[in-house]
């Protein structure tokens, strides 16, 4: 009697192929041969085995790859791994086409498996795996339920307060590149999850890279151009884009959720909280709102007209804190919208309120940092800084950081604006600086990545691009995330 093959075992458990194998069954099938694959190719020689279903032969329930020749190629067995899975997941035959074009996306139950079966069948070199054994343990993560864990970096600037402040870890001696995915030129900032990077690309697209690797996952176009960074929270992607829309995404299945069209432009970080996600929108030249959308539906539930809105919320207790066009700051009741007061510095607010203790600090286009009283919009002192601010300050109980146009990181005392420092970059500063180990942590637009200490002095650089960074860092741990004009970059920070 011949011994049952993988063909066999697939006729059996799908009653000659007239039922779809459950899709945990496939994975944890692929699992296994992708184990096998891994097994032989590390013999010595490596060998290169057959991995036609009918020539497979089970023992029990797994299969055993036993033949094949000394000659082949890596490459070539993980994208035929790839092929034999996306017929297991999907039912989909495999055609001569995918060498091109990759296989059509399957609709698996979450973005970590798609981002499996797109590692190994997808014909980029880029996004595939680069041997049997990570795809055995990429299948094998995806496998197990997803964990119910708080993203680690869900927003602009790190949480609500928009502080831009990550106070664990030791300080930084030096910056090492892990990996770049040069995805398309990104200007917002990337949001993490355990194990994803979700970055928008100024084309349009949502992308969901792997955070080890790099390797692209999943993948969403908007249609239009995206420069609001993403948000986490209540099981969703939240974004505003140049189109007028807010856009929500499942966090799992990356499959849209709802959209709807709030003003002629949202660059505006969106934040969520209590059920609710609150964004500021562009309607025209001298006019704009903060809103306030329920979560699950994007149903409106307020709207507080204001001038165009740049800057992102951002949220102390129950009240709501951004930045306008009219040349203010405006702090506003989170369950009803009612304005508790303004603050007018003068200039264009495009940058996002950081909140330090009871303070608000905030600049604008004139070049002024002020620190406003969180309970009544009273200024506790200003400074002239002489040069257009767009970048944001990063605030800890003892230093306040704030990129400038002039190429100029300067550190000020935080209780009364005193300056302590400046760093010279060698291009303008768009990017929000952070505050990393009490270390400040800056991109700048002549394509740096810099380290000072808290005094000012550098204590580490790498090059990133170029063509620049805009980008905002994320950072969880001892890797930081950060987006340029050809894509996105991680980088080790070394103690």
């Amino acid at each position: 009697m011949s011994p049952e093959t993988l063909e066999d075992h697939l006729r059996r458990a799908t009653r000659s192929f007239t039922a779809r194998l459950p899709e945990d069954e496939a994975l944890a099938l692929g699992r296994e041969l992708a184990l096998e694959v891994a097994r032989a190719h590390g013999e010595t020689p490596p060998r290169h085995p057959e991995l036609d279903p009918s020539a497979i032969p089970m023992e029990g329930d797994r299969p055993r790859l036993d033949g094949g020749t000394v000659e082949g190629d890596v490459a070539e067995d993980l994208l035929t791994l790839g092929a034999l899975l996306q017929w297991l997941t999907t039912g989909e035959t495999p055609e001569p086409a995918w060498r091109l074009d990759g296989p059509p996306e399957a609709d698996l139950a979450s973005i970590a498996r798609r981002g499996v079966l797109a590692g190994l069948a997808s014909p980029r070199s880029a996004e595939r795996f680069a041997s049997a054994a990570q795809a055995a343990e990429a299948l094998a993560s995806a496998l197990r339920p997803e964990p119910a864990l708080t993203p680690p970096w869900p927003l602009f600037r790190g949480d609500a307060s928009r502080s831009g402040v990550r106070a664990a870890g030791p300080a930084i001696g030096s910056l090492g590149a892990i990996w770049e995915a040069a995805v398309g030129g990104i200007v917002g900032s990337p949001a993490l999850t355990a194990g994803l990077v979700v970055a928008p690309v100024t084309d349009g697209r949502l992308v969901f890279l792997d955070r080890a690797t790099g390797r692209r996952a999943h993948e969403v176009r908007l249609g239009a151009a995206i420069e609001s960074s993403p948000a986490l929270g209540e099981g969703l992607v939240v974004l505003g884009t140049d189109g007028g829309e807010v856009v929500a995404l499942d966090l799992v299945r990356g499959r849209e959720v709802w959209r709807v069209a709030v003003g002629r432009m949202v660059r505006s970080s969106p934040l969520l909280h209590a059920g609710r996600v609150f964004v500021g929108v562009v309607d025209g030249r001298a006019a704009g709102a903060i809103l306030a959308l329920e979560a699950r539906t994007g149903k409106s539930l307020w709207r507080r007209k204001l001038g165009p809105v740049f800057s992102s919320p951002a949220l102390a207790g129950a009240t709501v804190v951004i930045g306008s066009d009219d040349g203010s700051v405006h702090a506003l009741d989170s369950e009803t919208g009612a304005l508790v007061w303004s603050h007018a510095l003068g200039g264009r607010v495009r940058s996002t309120p950081a909140m330090g203790g009871d303070l608000v600090f905030v600049s604008d286009f004139d070049g002024r940092l002020v620190a406003v009283r969180l309970a009544d919009g009273s200024r506790a002192w200003g400074r002239e800084l002489g040069q257009p601010v767009y970048s944001s300050v990063a605030v800890s109980p003892s230093l306040a950081l704030v990129g400038c146009h002039d190429g100029r990181l300067r550190g000020l005392r935080p209780q009364d604006g005193e300056p302590l420092f400046e760093l010279s970059t060698r291009g303008p500063i768009v990017s929000s600086p952070l505050l990393v180990a009490g270390q400040g942590v800056v991109a700048s637009t002549d394509g740096e990545l810099y380290v000072a200490d808290g005094e000012g002095r550098l204590r580490a650089q790498i090059t990133l691009a170029r063509d620049g960074v805009q980008s905002t860092p994320a950072v969880d741990g001892d890797v930081l995330f950060v987006g340029s004009a050809r894509g996105l970059h991680a980088v080790r920070l070394l103690p």
